[in-house]
């Protein structure tokens, strides 16, 4: 080889080295620079294993702490196979931490193989057993998040249902609604894995997990109870297509019990019918039908359209070329304001509103929270319907006074209601009472919003008499109880169909109810979709539920327990057993008396004439013992035509001393409205005749 030859080769050595160099330096800038991020990424992805660390979702409680729905943590415990190294000493191990079989749990594992098995999804593991189970490299245990209802399916579309899957969550009701409160924000975890499988240096938390708040409602779990069971057994009685049951508060707007037909029987059952998701009491529309009066006698005495003594013909149903007919074509002749609305009278309704404005009579029904959104968070709630005056018709607003043309859910006319019953205020309706954080503890109270006055309070109390008269002596008569006063209105209402007339014989019966109507409790709205026969009259269907349901919670709850009117145990002996209130008999025939007496466990004294009750003692509402004698003051009837009676002087006196004083002289009397007599005809001091005094009476507040 020549020196010159040699010299060649070495430079061509050199020159690939050098060339080596610079195409190694320019892939390490490549790597380095440019794909720093791609190959980082890669590195980390084969060292550090990023993981979510769930966040626990809190849990639902009613307004005694009693859990609806709650988060459990259970493990799912599996093997892989290819890192088993002794199956019968894993099996031993294995068996009692999850209650099965060590030579059956042996066979399984043999036949297996390498897969991987999973033994129990939903085994509960105490920290000695996790422990245990660590120090087998083959056995795999996974953190399981269920959410429990321990009512069952009581409450089930009010509660509503919560299913989380690895990528998605489906639910319904309130934890639907109250979901961003409920589930908190999931941590992130990274472990720092090894060439050695099923082994790792440890994990590290990234970012710790922000668990959810519990959720205290104002739901009561017993009133639910008791209305869902009631309201079960009332479509099934009635024959009614659906139903609902809403129990509230008068003050503050608490939603204590929403009952829906159809119900749910058992969570873990498939449901057939997605009805059974929504909660008729928020997302279901109706027209009120004679309910709506309440609100319609409101706005008419609000603005002086009548007072109580405005007496119409209820006989004649045109009006102004529509008519309006009173249900089954009753014809009562004159009727003042507070017997046509005890008889739910149509007519009376249709020719008292011509007398109020349009702009007036619309924008209290708005006022009342017709037709706007509830803000209740509850989701799919309608607005119901309440039209501009603007699109309304000639028969518009004689029909609007009787409830129809006009659409509501349960929950706008039970909080219409509770206005009345709390003196005048609407309330904005309340499903949570307070919030809590479960690490921290702190608590965050959700307070009553009151949204605007109404009415003024005399005007709700004359309007809660004036319900208290419908269950003593109308409509609402089927509901009366001896041991408490309640007030309410009945509704009986032809379905609409989609805007185009109503269907024959379909109808929607409902009952609101205030408990006692002096002194407020409760608001109880009971409605039955399509009750089939005779039952469609709300007399024959939400009367008696609303009746059955108010037994159940006097019996199961303290909600009335010293409510007026309630009994009291006075003494355990058998005389004292039951201490009840002696019933109001003035004014009733002496035979009617005396049965009422005796249907109340009292005897009657002095009630050998035939006559009119002018005066009882003990009172009415004394209370004593079973057994005990009333002694009862009556009054002949006599005949003023034959002698030269004069008329006397009723000015200022009440309804009752009226027609004490009336039934003492044998006077005939006719009364329009109610409170105190204004003026009377004839003049006092008149020779009277056969004809009767007509007494025209003016309420307090007016």
């Amino acid at each position: 080889m020549t020196a010159d030859g040699g010299r060649w080769r070495f430079a061509v050595l050199r020159l690939g080295v050098a060339v080596l160099a610079v195409v190694l330096a320019v892939r390490v800038l490549h790597i380095q620079v440019f794909r720093h991020d791609e190959f980082h990424a890669i590195g980390q992805g084969q060292w550090w294993q990023e993981s979510a660390i769930p966040a626990v979702r809190g849990d639902l409680l009613d307004r005694r702490g009693r859990p609806q729905a709650i988060s459990v943590i259970t493990w799912s415990v599996g093997v892989a196979g290819s890192l088993v190294e002794d199956a019968g000493e894993l099996a031993s191990t294995l068996g009692p931490i999850l209650d099965c079989d060590t030579g059956r749990l042996e066979r399984r594992l043999v036949q297996a193989g390498d897969a991987h098995v999973v033994l129990d999804r939903e085994v509960v593991l105490t920290r000695e057993q996790k422990t245990t189970l660590r120090r087998f490299k083959a056995v795999t245990v996974d953190t399981v998040r269920s959410r429990v209802y321990p009512a069952n399916g009581v409450g089930a579309s009010y509660i509503g249902f919560c299913r989380q899957g690895p990528d998605t969550t489906i639910s319904t009701g309130l934890e639907h609604s109250l979901r961003h409160v409920l589930a908190g924000k999931p941590g992130r975890s990274q472990a720092v894995a090894t060439a050695i499988p099923g082994r790792d240096l440890g994990h590290v938390v990234v970012r710790e997990a922000v668990h959810g708040h519990d959720v205290v409602l104002t739901l009561d779990g017993e009133l639910q109870a008791i209305a869902e069971r009631r309201l079960a057994e009332a479509v099934e009685r009635y024959g009614a297509k659906g139903g609902s049951v809403l129990v509230m508060t008068p003050t503050g707007g608490d939603v204590l019990a929403a009952a829906s037909w159809p119900l749910v029987a058992d969570r873990d059952a498939r449901q057939e019918d997605g009805a059974v998701w929504q909660n008729r009491n928020f997302n279901w529309m109706f027209e009120p039908g004679s309910v709506a009066k309440i609100f319609t006698t409101a706005s008419l005495l609000r603005h002086a359209a009548i007072d109580t003594g405005s007496i119409f013909d209820c006989s004649d149903p045109w009006i102004d070329g529509v008519k309006i007919t009173n249900d089954g074509d009753h014809q009562y002749g004159d009727l003042a304001l507070l017997p046509a609305f005890a008889k739910s009278s149509n007519i009376y309704f249709a020719r008292a509103v011509a007398n109020l404005g349009t702009e007036e009579f619309h924008r209290d029904l708005l006022d009342f929270g017709f037709g706007q959104l509830t803000g209740a968070p509850y989701p799919g709630q309608p607005r119901g319907l309440l039209r501009e005056p603007s699109r309304w018709s000639g028969r518009s607003k004689p029909t609007l006074a009787i409830g129809q043309e006009l659409a509501v859910t349960p929950l706008q006319l039970g909080l219409a209601v509770c206005a009345v019953a709390n003196g005048g205020t609407l309330y904005a309706p309340r499903l949570v009472r307070e919030m809590r954080d479960p690490v921290t503890g702190r608590l965050e109270r959700c307070p009553e919003v009151a949204l605007r006055r109404v009415m003024a309070e005399p005007l709700a109390a004359l309007l809660r008499q004036a319900m208290g008269r419908v269950v003593e002596q109308g409509t609402g008569i089927g509901t009366r109880l001896d041991w408490i006063d309640i007030g309410g209105k009945t509704g009986t209402a032809q379905k609409s169909c989609d805007g185009r007339g109503y269907t024959r014989g379909a109808y929607v019966s409902s009952f609101a109810a205030i408990v006692p109507w002096q002194d407020p409790r409760l608001v109880v709205l009971t409605v039955l979709d399509e009750p089939r026969g005779v039952h469609h009259y709300a007399a024959e269907s939400t009367v008696p539920l609303c009746r059955d349901i108010l037994e159940d919670v006097r019996r199961s709850t303290d909600w009335l327990t010293d409510a007026p009117g309630g009994r009291t145990i006075i003494r355990t002996d058998d005389r004292w057993a039951r201490a009840g209130r002696v019933p109001d008999v003035l004014h009733l025939s002496s035979a009617r008396a005396v049965q009422r007496l005796a249907a109340a466990g009292l005897a009657a004294t002095g009630a050998e004439r035939e006559g009119v009750v002018v005066d009882q003692v003990p009172a009415a509402g004394t209370r004593c013992s079973e057994g005990s004698s009333v002694e009862l003051v009556v009054a002949g009837r006599s005949d003023p035509g034959t002698g030269n009676a004069l008329c006397p002087d009723f000015s200022g006196l009440s309804n009752r001393q009226v027609r004490g004083l009336a039934a003492r002289l044998g006077i005939p009397v006719r009364i329009a409205g109610a409170g105190y007599v204004k003026n009377q005809t004839p003049r006092p001091g008149t020779v009277l005749d056969r004809a009767p005094v007509i007494l025209r009476m003016e309420a307090p507040w007016r």
